[in-house]
């Protein structure tokens, strides 16, 4: 009773709510990472950023990977509901000369614990309810303006013991395009990114077979910096939005988008806000979201609060990422 009760719960900390079973299974998949794309009202198929972003956003970013990175975001999805009811995200992003670059991603809800029993009502004991995926993605650049990606993914679901055959896997692909352009100083990003296309979900307890959460994403961006002198100083921002839309229902589609202002001394120091908008009229979601970010050489830490369905009274989701990234250290060894 407690995984369906969780679930249920975890679906509306997804932003979700009425629209968790008419998108399949799989709603991990569902999650988006990173704490700037939520600060930005969970918009970033387009967006410039570090190549890891790319393993859920849009593998085709990876094709203008230019350095390592890595990221670990992490939530509680229904604080003070279920406060075990945790989602973990993790990215690692390698460039490849003359081709684009390389990804590999681990994601996992957790669902918590809860008292098992069989068909008869006999206690089958404590087990753990969750789910996981592993990505592989690659970015290929087919010239200066235009890459194109795929990423591959294993997901196991387990909602029962195994004696229950709650359990279930399958394989799902995203296939991204991106093209980016520099534009007087600016540089203009036009992407798309269809996800978790694959087979259907069976569990052996069930009669009936679901698919992932298929989407297709689509957005734009813009990046504006502002050089101050030749100190060093620079202030600058971005504007991002982005459109999904449920390749299971035609009833799901939601809309993303907002801005960054940013102020930065060379590669060394960046201090970052953020504001957006996130609506979902079927899940009752239609606010501001808002988030920050500092980063220092190539240690980046940010965070974000994103709206919960309106209906509901929750307070807003927090999400917080933690990265790594080889541009400022690479600045740093060429200057010498």
């Amino acid at each position: 009773m407690r995984v369906a009760i969780v679930i249920g719960a975890t679906a509306l900390g997804l932003s979700l709510a009425g629209t968790a079973r008419a998108q399949g299974t799989g709603r991990s998949l569902d999650i988006q990472p990173g704490a700037r794309e939520n600060g930005l009202g969970a918009a970033g198929v387009a967006l410039p950023g570090d190549p890891c972003d790319a393993v859920w956003w849009n593998p085709a970013a990876l094709g203008f990977a230019e350095w390592y990175s890595g990221q670990w975001t992490s939530a509680k999805l229904v604080p003070g509901l279920a406060d075990d009811v945790r989602y973990k995200h993790f990215g690692v992003a390698v460039p490849i000369k003359g081709f684009g670059g390389a990804a590999l991603g681990y994601t996992r809800l957790s669902y918590g614990s809860s008292e098992g029993a069989d068909p008869q009502g006999n206690p089958t004991g404590t087990f753990e309810s969750w789910e996981s995926s592993h990505s592989v993605a690659a970015g290929y650049r087919v010239n200066g303006v235009l890459a194109f990606g795929l990423t591959v993914k294993y997901v196991r679901i387990v909602l029962a013991p195994s004696s229950l055959s709650g359990t279930a896997s399958t394989v799902g692909f995203d296939f991204g395009g991106l093209y980016r352009q520099p534009i007087a100083g600016m540089t203009l990003g036009l992407g798309l990114n269809v996800q978790n296309i694959g087979p259907r979900v069976s569990f052996a307890n069930e009669d009936r077979s679901d698919p992932l959460g298929r989407n297709l994403k689509v957005g734009g961006a813009v990046t504006v910096p502002v050089p101050l002198g030749s100190g060093g100083f620079e202030i600058g921002g971005a504007a991002v939005a982005d459109y999904n839309h449920s390749l299971v229902t035609s009833d799901f589609n939601t809309w993303h988008g907002g801005v960054e202002l940013y102020g930065a001394f060379a590669k060394w120091v960046r201090v970052m806000y953020r504001r957006g908008y996130y609506e979902d009229v079927l899940g009752d979601i239609g606010d501001y979201t808002h988030g920050a970010g500092v980063r220092v050489a190539g240690a980046t830490f940010d965070v974000a609060w994103i709206p919960q369905p309106r209906n509901l009274g929750l307070d807003r989701l927090r999400k917080i990422t933690v990265g790594l990234n080889s541009d400022a250290l690479s600045s740093l060894l060429s200057a010498h």
